[in-house]
């Protein structure tokens, strides 16, 4: 009687909806380091507070300030203590452009060459369903990569807008030369619906965010989702061997 082969065990172990899938030889690579999990968390966290305090401002839903007089304080003083949270993370992950590895740094994010551009045509049509795989990438996709340029520009917007709002109560001579002009420029209210408008977008990304990544996680199945919280992520040896030509080529 013949013996089963190795694919033939396979089959028992799963079924037609969820084949085995075949990626050759692997390695695990350490992608995230630290510090940019360290921002990653930190700012989910700090945008989660800042968005729960930032609407209580807004329209304070909370019955209680007959009992609790000082609550609309306290809510203030953790959305400017957590805003001071998300500008220090910021500021870090500013520094990381610079001194992170390469799938960190700022020429990953910026499309300087045509073949980013070409992965960013790639990318938009697997999510527009023409491709039925994802471009396979160590670090970020270039669509990816560029969108978060975005994401970090809004930032910028919500950090200065944030603290031109803070200086009016503060009055400091160092925010006052650094964004006390502005509202000489744009009104105080509509930097404040500015303000506002931008928790909403954050918001939004967050869920296409953890959708995507759920999407390329499921169709890889490369530890995408995993590599956030520990760092390392798994890695076809064929793609280490020309991400190493490449790393080669830009030291020359």
């Amino acid at each position: 009687m013949p013996s089963a082969s190795p694919s033939d065990l396979r089959l028992g172990l799963t079924d037609a909806r969820h084949p085995v899938q075949e990626i050759g030889p692997t390695v695990g690579l350490y992608v995230w380091q630290y510090p940019l999990r360290f921002f990653h968390w930190g700012m989910v966290l700090s945008l989660a507070a800042l968005s729960f305090t930032g609407y209580y401002i807004h329209d304070p839903f909370i019955v209680g300030q007959a009992r609790y007089p000082f609550l609309m304080g306290w809510f203030r003083f953790a959305h400017e203590a957590f805003g001071m949270i998300l500008l220090a993370l910021f500021i870090l992950r500013i520094a990381l452009f610079f001194q992170g590895n390469r799938w960190v740094g700022w020429r990953q994010y910026v499309p300087l060459q045509a073949s980013q551009w070409k992965e960013m045509i790639n990318v938009m049509k697997f999510y527009g369903f023409i491709n039925s795989k994802p471009v396979s990438k160590i670090g970020h996709n270039a669509l990816a990569a560029f969108s978060y340029i975005g994401v970090y520009a809004l930032f910028v917007v919500e950090i200065v807008t944030g603290l031109v709002l803070y200086n009016r109560l503060r009055h400091s001579g160092v925010l006052g030369a650094l964004v006390g002009w502005i509202p000489n420029i744009i009104s105080v209210q509509n930097l404040r619906l500015i303000h506002f408008f931008l928790m909403f977008v954050f918001v939004a990304f967050g869920v296409f965010h953890i959708h995507l990544c759920m999407l390329i996680s499921r169709v890889e199945k490369r530890g995408l989702m995993d590599s956030i919280f520990i760092g390392y992520k798994v890695i076809p040896e064929n793609e280490l061997e020309e991400e190493e030509k490449k790393a080669i080529a830009e030291r020359s």
